[in-house]
């Protein structure tokens, strides 16, 4: 493509003391080109003028590549080589490319923002979650604390019966083993009763044991139950009365449950009672019997006083007596309970 170079056009001036041989004084050589950035007037429209890329490089601040830059329309002047480029709106219509740039109008694009976790449509969703949970928290602890009397300070307890012999002498055999049942008029254990084998210097008889020849006595179980315990080994040698096996009826058990004073007075006896057995995860149905007419601290064997000037009130503890019937559960005595007392419908 051939560059159409732009004429510089000649002013007239008044002859001077400069001119020339031919009275014309010399334009200036800078008014011989044509304005940066401006196309000259005479190229048509959509003409593409070429220029060396070592000039258009000078002229845009690029570096050279050593190939002509085409597509931007340039003016040159005949007389200095220099390059009147078009303005940078006009490049991209030439090469195609799309224009961006505040001369084209083009928009640019919205910055990118980051979602926020914490707006309006997160946080009041769940805020309205949280309210509704702590409002049915707390209706439903009201409401526990109307209906029920609760405690976790009880236990499973019942009455162990002592069985013993009542004849001194040695315990030859025990039958049964912790934990298993016996019932009313079994053997459970068998004492061997002493027999004089000699005198003594003071003239009392001296007792001892023969052997086979000695005379046994069987030892009966006084109730059906359960044995819990066997205070003694065979071959112990135990005086009248005392305990060889412990036995517990499974059918006479309680629960020994701790209220505080402040809700005494809000239990009555025949109340029904739910009462949670830790060791057997499982709720077992109960009875108010009784109410003790004394606080736990007075059948303690130092019971506290409050004769000092540093008195510091403490809220005492009745003991209840809640009546249970296990079943065919395994027998727990002394086993941690919860109880749920019904106080009101």
């Amino acid at each position: 493509m051939s560059v159409q170079v732009q004429q510089p056009q000649q002013r007239p001036h008044p002859p001077g003391p400069h001119a020339d041989g031919n009275g014309r004084t010399p334009v200036p050589e800078a008014e011989n080109l044509a304005p940066t950035g401006t196309v000259a007037s005479s190229l048509p429209t959509g003409s593409v003028g070429t220029a060396p890329t070592a000039t258009a490089a000078a002229l845009t601040g690029g570096p050279p590549t050593g190939a002509p830059a085409t597509g931007v329309p340039v003016a040159t002047s005949a007389a200095t080589g220099a390059l009147a480029t078009a303005p940078a709106a006009n490049a991209p219509a030439a090469t195609g490319a799309p224009a961006t740039g505040p001369a084209s109008g083009g928009i640019l694009p919205a910055p990118r923002t980051r979602p926020r976790i914490f707006s309006r449509a997160v946080l009041l969703p769940v805020l309205a979650v949280v309210l509704i949970a702590a409002g049915l928290f707390g209706f439903n602890a009201y409401r526990e604390g109307q209906l029920y009397v609760s405690t976790e300070n009880a236990l499973l307890t019942g009455q162990p019966v002592q069985v013993g012999s009542m004849n001194a002498g040695r315990v030859e055999s025990i039958m049964p083993t912790i934990g298993s049942s016996v019932h009313k008029g079994d053997v459970i254990a068998e004492v061997a009763l002493p027999s004089q084998v000699g005198m003594g210097q003071n003239g009392q008889p001296k007792m001892g044991f023969l052997g086979a020849g000695d005379t046994r006595v069987d030892v009966q179980a006084p109730i059906d139950g359960i044995v819990i315990a066997e205070p003694v080994g065979i071959g112990a040698t135990v005086a009248a009365g005392q305990a060889i096996v412990a036995l517990v009826d499974p059918t006479q058990l309680w629960v020994n449950a701790n209220i505080e004073e402040t809700n005494i007075g809000r239990l009555k006896v025949g109340q029904q009672v739910t009462v949670h057995v830790d060791a057997l995860q499982a709720d077992i149905p109960g009875r108010v019997e009784a109410v003790t007419p004394a606080t736990a601290n007075t059948f303690s064997l130092l019971p506290t006083s409050n004769t000092s000037g540093n008195f510091t009130k403490v809220i005492q503890l009745v003991p209840v007596r809640i009546s249970v019937n296990l079943g065919n559960q395994p027998l727990l005595l002394g086993a941690n309970v919860e109880v749920k007392i019904r106080v009101a419908d």
